[in-house]
């Protein structure tokens, strides 16, 4: 009987440890089932393309302007601009369509691409004209302006003189100043190295008022216009793209030219005497 009660026991002891393992496993697979489903789930993760700043309707996009932010995936609608899938560079040189707030997508709808139908109107303010006029490199600053200097303009013109009147005249003026220029030839962008063909531009594309527009269509056909790029340092001077009526801001072509101011023009004369022959220098309008 003693060794039965033995057996007994021992296969009681064997049990119990093996339901006590079993019942432990259990435990620790529910606790693991438990922290599984109680750990927040991690959501993949994009970045797209937003602005860094307020970007103003009208505005140019560059570089500086946007940034690349994370984007939960549920959340990414596709006309937002995906990083690996799209670049930023698409986005460069394009034109504002409305307003677009610091931190907000910046979508293909949000702006007008250089080449869309609608992107020289984009780029004017409300109100304003765009016009064109011809130039030269020389008349342009040898291709160094850019879209988004301002300029003065400036008209050179020859005053053909009525019966009893002396000489032509010639006389150079300001008319219009603080212009923005939105265009050279067919270049859009301000980077000078998306301008590097402003040199061979023909047209210089201005943003006027309605009446400006007309002022500089007419400018054309009195005589030849040059741009005087305008420094970007605040000078204090809060003035608008007004045609210049009362200022004195012409010259002569005798302001410039102490012959003509004086009157004395020299010419060379051959005076021959018998068998001798002498140049002399004559002073017109001397005594």
């Amino acid at each position: 009987m003693g060794l039965r009660r033995i057996i007994v026991l021992l296969i009681a002891v064997i049990a119990a440890g093996g339901t006590a393992m079993y019942a432990r496993s259990w435990i620790e697979g529910q606790q693991t089932n438990i922290a599984a489903v109680a750990a927040p789930v991690a959501q993949e993760k994009h970045e797209v393309l937003v602005a860094d700043l307020e970007l103003p309707a009208g505005s140019f996009v560059k570089p500086q302007h946007l940034r690349w932010q994370q984007w939960p995936t549920d959340d990414v609608p596709e006309t937002y601009v995906l990083k690996g899938v799209r670049s930023d560079d698409e986005m460069i040189g394009a034109v504002v369509r409305s307003r677009i707030a610091t931190g907000e997508p910046v979508t293909d709808g949000a702006v007008v691409k250089p080449g869309d139908r609608g992107f020289l109107a984009a780029v004017l303010n409300p109100g304003m004209r765009a016009v064109s006029v011809p130039i030269t490199a020389a008349s342009a600053n040898s291709g160094l302006i850019f879209p988004g200097d301002r300029i003065d303009l400036i008209l050179t013109q020859t005053l053909v003189p009525t019966e009893g009147e002396g000489s032509a005249r010639r006389v150079s003026e300001t008319v219009l100043r603080n212009v923005r220029i939105i265009a050279m030839g067919v270049e859009t962008a301000d980077d000078p190295a998306a301008g590097k063909n402003n040199e061979k531009a023909k047209t210089a594309t201005f943003e006027v008022t309605p009446g400006q527009a007309e002022t500089v269509a007419l400018l054309t056909e009195l005589g030849k216009l040059s741009l005087s790029l305008r420094s970007l340092a605040v000078d204090g001077e809060a003035e608008s793209t007004v045609p210049i009526a009362d200022a004195e801001s012409f010259t002569w072509d005798r302001d410039v030219s102490r012959v003509l101011r004086t009157g004395r023009l020299s010419s060379r004369l051959l005076v021959l005497r018998g068998s001798n022959a002498e140049d002399v220098q004559v002073q017109q309008g001397s005594k």
